[in-house]
């Protein structure tokens, strides 16, 4: 589950940065990365950008990527009202941010598996649009894991 990966202090709910990298770094500021960590993961997050957009359209992407810096994988989320220009699939702004980060071994295949289970959540997401609503990390929180239990026969 989705769940098992969010912390509260791994969301933003109020993204003020306008462009892919600059939310991508406003995230990994919020996470407290070292510097020489957080360029690794920058670094790693522009190469996987470079073979295609991990902006899926209608307003939610899922950045993801592997590296070494991190012994576990990472899940941070980050929601703009106003959009951030991504590059997205359908050419519009993006207001969901699900960053996905993991260490080159999974043995488990985590990685994989959140991934999918957020492609599955995300249209979902994308319909109801209550995430502009939330308040508190708490509420984003609840509002996935109610989703997931709606599509807990899918996920």
């Amino acid at each position: 589950m989705i769940t098992n990966f969010i912390t509260e202090k791994n969301i933003i709910l109020n993204m003020k940065s306008k462009t892919k990298e600059k939310a991508f770094n406003e995230i990994l500021d919020k996470a407290g990365f070292h510097k020489d960590k957080k360029n690794i993961i920058l670094c790693s997050l522009s190469q996987r950008e470079t073979l295609g957009t991990t902006g899926i359209g209608r307003g939610i992407a899922i950045p993801h990527t592997r590296t070494l810096v991190l012994k576990k994988l990472n899940l941070f989320i980050g929601i703009s009202k106003k959009g951030i220009e991504y590059d997205a699939m359908d050419g519009k702004p993006v207001h969901l941010i699900f960053l996905i980060i993991a260490p080159p071994l999974d043995e488990a295949n985590q990685y994989l598996i959140l991934l999918g289970q957020i492609a599955a959540i995300s249209k979902h997401l994308s319909k109801s649009k209550k995430y502009f609503k939330v308040t508190k990390p708490i509420d984003l929180v609840n509002l996935i894991k109610e989703t997931e239990e709606q599509l807990e026969d899918y996920l």
